[in-house]
């Protein structure tokens, strides 16, 4: 990776590097005038401290030389924050898309993984009280009876090991406590909403404790699709158990089970069929949508299905100067998805999507307690994924009998071993040197075949073709770190992390892993007596062998999925949060980030057999502003009080597929949510009213061109909803 930011074309880069990194080589001089404030532990109007996990052991934030973006469970609540989708609606730091309209994919700083194929790995990983999962389906359905939620941005390889390239969504749920407390909640709004949420804490004793979640969320789709059912509709419940044991000072045990199902429709998507011009070549201009894009009918029936079952266990033992714990997860999975993929109404075709994921996780890890110049962990992980595939494109014939006119049949197993070791260093009471080293080692096999017909009508013969393939990747990741605190309000850091994805194989053969090397330079800063928090951070990526999915044609002029490493890219940019209480408008949040997100080096096929050499391109989502702004105010009465809540979010103009067409091009948006909640005096509940995506602004989850469907695709985030909440809490 060239460090060097020294060349034509990078010169606001090299400002905003040159800038930072002036400020924290000499801070000590530059707070001579302005020195922040050190926080009065007294004052009832300071910013409250926010303890994270981001390196696998509570730290404070501030402490944490990470950027990241931390949400609470009070603002994931007032802000409706229920589902991945809707966290990336607030989130500047996060972008969400739909693959092939259903599979979610989360991209950070312009990293994301567009390979959903059950071989692919995602390149943003979500973590679930330390244990992640390959395939995020359910996901979306369980943001509920949360502690918080931390976006941490770039690699985080060493400590969170494979496909953590782009980042982390780190989401804690809610622990039992030691005091009794309880809550239900209602939600009323348009198409139909009907959302309920139930939370009890027992606390047996102060070794015992209880905690049950559960949550119903349904709502009619926000689409027009008649005759067929409504899509983008919500169909889900779930519910959580947590136990938590401790029999003594040294032992802590917790427990935890989660049951989610979900039905319905589920996401659909917008096809217009292809446009050609004069000489019969496909045009990539954004179509002409129809009057009321929400409205459009399509030619199978469409259903979602998710069963998932999910047990997660924690134990902990302290010994003199370490503890010791074990993580560990056990995730079934059972998926079954039918879309529409008709090249024409006149030409039916449902693809029916089964996937079958059993999912189990294993970490051991030691760390070092205590408050001493030298801190360290270590650890060994596994990770287990093993999985049945069976899908199809199936047509409706005589009698309406659908028969698989092209199938896939797989088994899958991936596997994962890795050691870890971090450990830091306190050079001086303002300087802290931190090292770590990861080895991962993962093994993919793939048995089992895919066929299709050889003609266009029934009776059917088909062709087989074997698929049995397998490869091993091995790779060590490193973590470089120097921490300076010149005052106990302000921690300014430079790190060095490399990332790393396993490589794997399509039917056309296999690929590579891919890599990422990243530096960060970053500042965390607390003033006015904590009333003012300010992080900031730029940083310099140079990413290896991404793996791109594409739909290419086949010898025999069928299409199908094909995976290449393609290339180099070279991503830069800069970020800054502010967090401030400001009297009398209350609390006021302001994150900006610049990117500027380039293929350096990207030969792929244009989708016609020809190669395309894509160098100056951008990655899909990748926008060069991204803006969020969020308002709260209080406003004092005799009966109570009411919290106003502005939330909004700005992107500059992005594409959704690596070929930067017009047709899969999102223009500049902005989104924004409002919200009043009224507290009365002296009562324990809660009454809020809502509209959320106030400028009903039309933005993409998908934009792409979808060879199997002959069209042009295009799905929503949810138009303008509004609704009541009400909650009672004890």
């Amino acid at each position: 990776m060239s460090l060097s930011l020294l060349c034509p074309g990078r010169r606001d880069a090299v400002s905003l590097l040159g800038a930072l990194a002036a400020f924290v080589c000499h801070s000590s001089n530059a707070f001579a005038d302005t020195t922040p404030i050190e926080a009065d532990a007294s004052s009832a109007q300071q910013l409250a401290p926010v303890v994270v996990q981001a390196e696998k052991r509570p730290a404070a934030e501030q402490k944490t030389p990470i950027a990241m973006s931390v949400y609470g469970s009070g603002f994931l609540d007032n802000v409706g924050v229920s589902d991945i989708k809707s966290l990336a609606t607030q989130a500047p730091d996060l972008n969400y898309a739909q693959v092939q309209t259903v599979v979610p994919v989360l991209t950070i700083r312009g990293i994301s993984s567009r390979d959903t194929t059950e071989i692919g790995d995602p390149s943003v990983v979500v973590v679930t009280d330390g244990s992640s999962n390959n395939r995020p389906y359910a996901l979306s359905e369980t943001l509920y009876d949360l502690d918080h939620i931390s976006v941490l941005r770039g690699p985080q390889g060493t400590l969170y090991g494979r496909n953590a390239v782009g980042g982390i969504v780190d989401i804690e749920t809610a622990k039992p406590t030691t005091s009794p407390e309880g809550s239900v909640s209602a939600d009323i709004g348009n198409y139909a909403t009907r959302n309920f949420e139930a939370m009890l804490n027992v606390p047996v004793n102060d070794v015992l404790q209880f905690r049950v979640a559960a949550m119903s969320r349904r709502h009619n789709g926000y689409l027009n699709n008649a005759p067929q059912a409504d899509g983008d509709d919500e169909d889900a419940r779930s519910g959580r158990l947590s136990v938590a044991i401790k029999p003594n000072a040294q032992l802590r045990v917790l427990l935890t089970a989660q049951q989610t199902e979900v039905k319905g429709v589920g996401p659909v998507s917008l096809d217009i069929p292809y446009l050609y011009d004069a000489n019969g070549n496909l045009t990539h201009g954004m179509p002409p949508f129809p009057a009321d894009p929400r409205t459009f009918t399509y030619a199978t029936p469409q259903s979602l299905s998710i069963e998932d079952t999910v047990f997660r266990g924690t134990v902990t033992y302290d010994l003199p100067g370490v503890e010791l714990s074990y993580i560990g997860s056990y995730d079934n999975l059972t998926y079954r998805h039918a879309a529409d993929s008709s090249p024409s109404p006149d030409a039916p075709v449902s693809y029916r999507q089964n996937e079958f994921p059993k999912t189990q996780t294993h970490e051991l890890r030691a760390n070092s307690l205590g408050d001493g110049r030298l801190s360290w962990q270590a650890g060994l992980s596994y990770f287990q994924e093993v999985s049945s595939l069976n899908s199809a494109n199936e047509s409706p014939f005589q009698g309406g009998v659908y028969l698989p006119t092209l199938a896939f049949d797989y088994g899958i197993r991936t596997t994962s071993t890795a050691a870890y070791g971090q450990t830091s260093f306190r050079v001086t009471d303002r300087i802290k040197l931190t090292a770590g080293l990861r080895l991962t080692h993962d093994e993919k096999t793939r048995d089992g075949e895919y066929y299709f017909a050889n003609s266009d009508q029934p009776p059917f013969t088909y062709t087989h073709v074997p698929q049995n393939d397998s490869g091993s990747w091995s790779k060590p990741t490193v973590h470089f770190a120097a921490e300076y605190t010149p005052t106990s309000a302000v921690m300014n850091y430079i790190r060095y992390d490399t990332g790393f994805k396993s490589g794997g194989f399509s039917s056309l053969g296999p690929y590579a892993p891919e890599t990422l090397k990243g530096l960060e330079i970053g500042t965390k800063s607390l003033w006015n007596s904590q009333r003012v928090q300010i992080n900031a951070s730029v940083f310099d990526y140079d990413y290896t062998g991404q793996q791109i999915a594409q739909l290419v044609p086949f010898a025999d002029g069928r299409v199908g999925t094909n995976i290449v490493n393609a290339g180099r890219t070279r991503i830069y940019g800069a970020d800054t949060d502010i967090r401030a209480l400001i009297d009398p408008i209350g609390i006021l949040n302001i994150s900006v980030a610049w990117l500027h997100a380039r293929f350096t080096d990207f030969l792929v096929d244009d989708g016609s057999g020809r190669n395309a050499q894509l160098a100056g391109n951008a990655p899909p989502q990748s926008p060069a502003l991204t803006i969020g702004i969020e308002l709260e105010h209080t406003w004092a009465m005799e009966t109570g009080k009411i919290i106003g809540r502005l939330n909004a979010k700005y992107q500059s103009g992005q594409h959704f597929t690596i070929f930067n067409y017009g047709d899969d091009y999102q223009r500049p948006y902005m989104t924004a949510d409002l919200s009043a909640t009224y507290l009365p005096a002296g009562k324990n509940v809660e009454l809020m009213a809502y509209v959320r995506n106030v400028t009903n602004h039309r933005v993409f989850t998908a934009a792409e061109g979808y060879t199997f469907d002959n069209a042009y695709r295009y799905a929503f985030t949810p138009p303008r909803t509004l609704g009541v909440k009400a909650t009672y809490y004890w």
